[in-house]
């Protein structure tokens, strides 16, 4: 390469709107110089490449170059993003002020063994069994989410709901977040009915939590660029499954921890947030705005397996 040929990319890039010249541009504009016979080279440029022509033939290529982008506009050139957003506390307000109203509720259905507001043992009418849900009870899959054990696991269930439900409302919306992660609690205890067997019971929203963490770590995997960014939350999931091994999610009479319910929320979060996210990228659209209706299924759904739970 001589040392004096002229660079003519920067010119038609300008002149066409285009970002710079890929490799696959690069061929196309080089066949079309080869068609006139002219001279060229093509050179690593920053950013992008660049194609060199002597001096002599600069206008000739750049008419011909200009012939060929008219008759083939190539599309504007838009580069995916792979930095990590930046998070913010958009969501936080929203998930405090529906997380209250849940925590609301929660307190008052009653610990297990008492009664709750107007007299009704929700626990009697609302909590997982398999044998009654194989008995066509479906609606306890939705309400024994909603109950508790004690204070303790009250608590702890609101508390570390709410970290992952801020975390999965910044990526999905709050809506989507609550539907996404009943959805999947609800799921793991039908998956309880059908695996566990008859004389089975359990009540607590630990199942949830756990859904709302597989939901967060399946739409991470699929979404470019921040399946890496489930990799610095290992530590701290890993802090929450001890905790839930050493009592947090208590249950039943003789205090038994969940342990299928924790795992199968797990697995049904997991293969929902997947599904949730491959939807997205097959279609090319967000989810986002389609998070507000969620949220009002997701009530609606809860709604009516307490209406149901009364009525029966």
């Amino acid at each position: 390469m001589r040392p004096n040929w002229i660079d003519i990319t920067p010119a038609l890039l300008e002149e066409f709107g285009l970002d710079e010249l890929t490799p696959d541009m690069s061929r196309h504009w080089s066949l079309a110089l080869y068609s006139r016979r002219v001279p060229h080279r093509v050179r690593q440029g920053w950013p992008g490449l660049k194609l060199l022509v002597p001096p002599s033939r600069e206008q000739e290529a750049k008419d011909e170059l200009r012939a060929y982008l008219t008759e083939n506009p190539p599309g504007r050139i838009i580069l995916p993003d792979f930095r990590r957003p930046a998070f913010t506390w958009g969501e936080l307000p929203g998930v405090l002020w529906s997380l209250s109203l849940v925590t609301l509720f929660l307190t008052a259905t009653g610990a297990e063994n008492t009664l709750g507001v107007f007299m009704v043992d929700w626990h009697a009418i609302g909590e997982g069994d398999t044998g009654l849900m194989a008995a066509g009870q479906w609606w306890r899959a939705v309400t024994a989410l909603m109950l508790h054990a004690d204070i303790a696991h009250l608590m702890g269930n609101v508390c570390l709901g709410g970290t992952f439900l801020v975390l999965l409302a910044t990526e999905a919306g709050l809506g989507a977040a609550w539907f996404l992660s009943l959805a999947a609690g609800v799921l793991a205890n039908l998956a309880k009915a059908l695996l566990q067997g008859t004389g089975y019971r359990f009540l607590g929203a630990s199942t949830m939590v756990f859904a709302s963490v597989g939901v967060l770590a399946g739409m991470r995997l699929v979404r470019l660029g921040r399946s890496l960014r489930w990799r610095r939350a290992l530590p701290f999931a890993a802090g929450l499954m001890i905790l839930a091994f050493l009592g947090v999610g208590d249950q039943e009479d003789a205090r038994r921890i969940d342990l299928a319910g924790h795992f199968m929320g797990f697995g049904a979060g997991f293969a929902l947030g997947m599904a949730y996210a491959a939807v997205e990228r097959f279609t090319g659209r967000s989810g986002r705005p389609l998070s507000p209706w969620l949220g009002i299924s997701a009530t609606a759904l809860c709604v009516l397996a307490w209406a149901w739970a009364l009525l029966a």
